[in-house]
């Protein structure tokens, strides 16, 4: 792209003149502009310009200190604006261009028929009459709402001297009240309303009360409410931006911004029938149950995942280390549901090895208190150790700020945090601390604080778009998780839930993340991040998070869907495992402005049982695919150039713990399943008490003509010996990092680095490098939070954060320390 020099503006400016001052026409368009770009010093001397093109180019926002006092119309059409408020600098404006900037909603467009008091033409449409309805009309009645809510419910509670200190608190809290009560017009334009109510709530205050909140102007301007205690929770409201019929719908949440931390409650109550994770899997239950000791009236465990099967494990738990299942089975036989216990808390900054775990637990420590926001980014350990601190603290947009302020060294604290996301590779004497950072409640049924019954199955975090378009193995600090009716987008350095999109009836199991090329108008593409989620209904929903929109949606099947897995290798294939145990890969096409798309099925793998995890070879995504199955792991060869539609597998992998099978156990259910590196695979079976590494090259080159190969074990790490099945683990292949959750809460880690350098195979079990404690966290009125099962985990790749989901409608984010 050109560098914005004083040359190329004469060159390009209109008319012909040797000082800048005197132009009063520009054209700027199509030149690849980035925000830092724009050099405001030398675009400051236009004094005169009227008209000013910028379409085309790669815009976020424009600069906020950019006086153009003469300024009449602005073009910046097919850019990739997210922030309007800074065009308010443009008073004089009348004619304003925005089309083809894909992350524009409705609630921006009434922003700007506020803020531009001149405007009468925007992208086209003459909007004079509905921008003075919104100026004054709209205006009128929401100071009206304002100021009945100060009357009805704060102008009492003031004192008759009040003290500065006394205002500034009641005023943080009306402001807050008024968000979240005052309603005016379409859902469609909350994001406005309350953008709106919040500058005329800080207006009040001012005139009435002389007390001026603290924000920073950007506070002042973004439509996002106080990020640290609320969440978006309408995926509907921002659909407007494609034609309706154009899209496939999908239920939203209509309230306001819910609170992103845990509220209260230990009770968990769920049917037991509704979801096919549910079902039993084995024929002779009855049987199991009997020999587990159970009477006819006791429910076996209630997750979807973790059925009986875990019953049938020979191994006995001691009272101290009972499974969740079992601790149902002690509580009284007419509930379905147990009851967390309340175990002696656990200290979060006690990372300990098992051979410190008998100490570390024979003193009571603080629990950590869940806090109704999340702490500033810069105070990590205020948020999960002080609970005396601040619950009204004011932070700048989270998902805005992620993307629109890449940290460069040297730029002081919030410069030095997300330098932290580009870590060096550590050496070896720089062990992994991770400290718990936030824990968030946000699959609740109904937004209700007391459902601690939802189970959560699945995260990944969203890949991070580079410069180039390209994810270059980077991640963003945006994690995806599912369970229950919704899936939910996190900020893991704020605790922000940036969107939640809900499906009443459906109860998501897995969800995975792609990278697309979505073409503009002009024929342009921008590389966007969509995210893929499926469940008990067999429907996949496609889902543009940035846009804040659910574009579409297919059946994989009459029968759930249990995983799912994008191609790195064709950014359009998606496989989808599903409970008629087929593996599908499906070809979802690319997108338009208009998100267009059309699936196309191109492949039916048989597996034989349940496929639960799904992963391509690294070395060959386009020929080999792994399927962690319920009765085995599977090879399959995935090669389209073969005329051959449906497929059996090729090879099956033959572990050393089946030899260890036994009457009601055949460690035949792989239920966790990931590469480490292109060579090396972790999985484990359920109930095995260990994982293993293991060769991929090996294994197939010690290939024979059997169907089934004995696979080469590189070491066995020490694991819980729970009996639930269905706890996955992950990897960070950059680190060298291996995290599984078990029963209790606690997350198991590996630094197997030392490991893997040795090479030789090692017979000994290896012990976890730590076992991060369930850091029971407090609420307040309730008591403390038990551990509980953690069904599923996910590291970003620099490993700065890990989140774990729970069977308690609890999702822990810990933080590298």
């Amino acid at each position: 792209m050109p560098t914005i020099t004083e040359k190329l503006l004469l060159e390009r400016g209109r008319p012909k003149s040797t000082q800048l001052e005197k132009i009063k026409s520009l054209n700027l368009s199509d030149l690849s502009l980035e925000n830092a770009d724009l050099d405001s010093t030398l675009l400051r001397r236009l004094t005169s310009l009227e008209e000013l093109d910028v379409s085309g180019n790669l815009l976020t926002e424009l600069p906020a200190s950019l006086p153009l006092p003469a300024l009449r119309r602005l073009n910046c059409a097919n850019n990739q604006l997210e922030e309007v408020t800074s065009l308010k600098q443009f008073r004089m404006l009348e004619e304003l261009s925005l089309e083809d900037n894909l992350y524009m909603t409705i609630s921006d467009s009434y922003k700007l028929m506020f803020l531009l008091p001149k405007l009468r033409r925007l992208s086209g449409k003459e909007i004079t009459s509905t921008a003075n309805h919104v100026r004054f009309v709209t205006s009128e009645e929401l100071s009206r709402r304002v100021s009945s809510l100060w009357e009805r419910s704060f102008q009492e509670r003031l004192p008759s001297s009040p003290s500065a200190a006394q205002a500034r608190v009641l005023g943080k809290e009306f402001v807050k009240a008024a968000e979240t009560q005052v309603k005016y017009g379409a859902s469609s334009l909350s994001d406005y309303t309350k953008w709106r109510v919040k500058m005329i709530a800080r207006e009040l205050l001012s005139s009435r009360l002389g007390v001026q909140c603290e924000a920073s102007s950007e506070e002042e301007d973004l439509s996002e409410s106080e990020s640290g205690s609320d969440v978006r929770e309408e995926a509907g409201s921002e659909q407007n931006r494609v034609p309706a019929a154009k899209r496939k719908e999908i239920s939203s949440e209509s309230s306001p911004r819910k609170k992103t931390c845990l509220s209260a409650a230990d009770d968990i109550t769920q049917s037991a029938e509704r979801s096919p994770r549910r079902c039993v899997r084995f024929e002779n239950v009855s049987t199991a149950t009997d020999k587990a000791g159970l009477s006819p009236g006791v429910k076996l465990r209630e997750s979807p995942r973790k059925s009986v099967q875990s019953l049938r494990s020979p191994r006995k738990l001691d009272q101290s280390q009972q499974s969740p299942m079992k601790a149902a089975q002690s509580q009284q036989n007419s509930r379905k549901t147990f009851q967390p216990q309340q175990s002696p808390s656990k200290s979060i900054t006690s990372l300990r090895s098992p051979k410190k775990a008998e100490h570390s637990e024979q003193s009571l420590r603080k629990p950590v208190v869940i806090k109704e926001s999340p702490r500033k980014a810069d105070q990590p350990k205020a948020a999960v150790s002080q609970p005396d601190s601040s619950l009204d603290t004011l932070r700048k947009s989270p998902r805005k700020r992620q993307e629109k302020e890449p940290a460069k060294k040297g730029q002081g604290e919030e410069g030095e945090e997300e330098q932290g996301s580009r870590t060096p590779r550590r050496t070896s004497k720089d062990p992994i601390t991770m400290k718990p950072l936030h824990f968030l409640q946000c699959h609740s049924k109904q937004n209700s604080p007391d459902d601690f019954s939802t189970q959560l199955w699945a995260c990944a975090f969203e890949p991070r778009i580079d410069s180039s378009g390209g994810s270059r193995g980077h991640s963003s600090r945006t994690v995806a998780t599912c369970g229950g009716e919704s899936v939910c987008i996190i900020d893991c350095e704020t605790g922000s839930v940036l969107n939640k999109y809900k499906v009443s009836g459906e109860e998501f199991f897995c969800l995975a993340w792609s990278m697309m090329t979505l073409l503009t108008g002009d024929g342009r593409g921008h590389r966007v991040s969509v995210l893929a989620a499926a469940g008990r209904r067999g429907v996949v929903k496609l889902i543009h998070p940035k846009a804040s929109l659910a574009y579409g949606e297919f059946r994989a099947s009459r029968r759930a869907v249990s995983t799912l897995c994008f191609s790195p290798a064709q950014e359009s294939f998606l496989f989808t495992g599903t409970y008629d145990k087929k593996i599908i890969l499906w070809d979802i096409g690319g997108l338009d402005c208009e998100y267009k798309f059309k699936v196309s099925q191109l492949l039916i793998l048989e597996a034989a049982s349940i496929p639960l995890h799904l992963r391509l070879v690294p070395s060959a995504p386009e020929h080999h695919l792994l399927a962690g199955c319920e009765d085995g792991l599977l090879l399959f060869d995935i090669q389209l150039s073969k005329n051959q539609l449906k497929r059996s597998s090729e090879l099956e992998f033959q572990f050393p713990v089946y030899k260890k099978e036994e009457e009601e156990n055949e460690f035949r259910l792989i239920d966790s399943l990931s590469f480490l590196s292109n060579d090396i695979v972790v999985s484990k079976s359920a109930m095995q008490g260990s994982i293993y590494l293991w060769s991929w090259s090996k294994t197939l080159a010690s290939r024979r003509k059997s169907r089934e190969v004995e696979v080469e074990i590189l070491a066995e790490l020490q694991w819980s010996s729970t009996e639930l099945p269905y706890i996955s683990l992950s990897t960070c292949p950059g680190e060298d990092y291996v995290v599984c959750g078990d029963e209790k809460g606690d997350l198991w880690t590996y630094e197997v680095s030392q490991c893997l350098r040795a090479g030789a195979k090692t017979d000994k079990m290896i012990p976890p490098t730590q076992i991060l404690e369930w850091p029971v966290p407090n609420r307040k009125g309730h008591g403390p939070i038990a551990g509980t099962s953690v069904n599923s985990v996910a590291m970003d790749p620099e490993l700065q954060y890990l989140v774990a989901l729970t069977d308690k409608n609890i999702a822990a984010v810990w933080r590298r320390a």
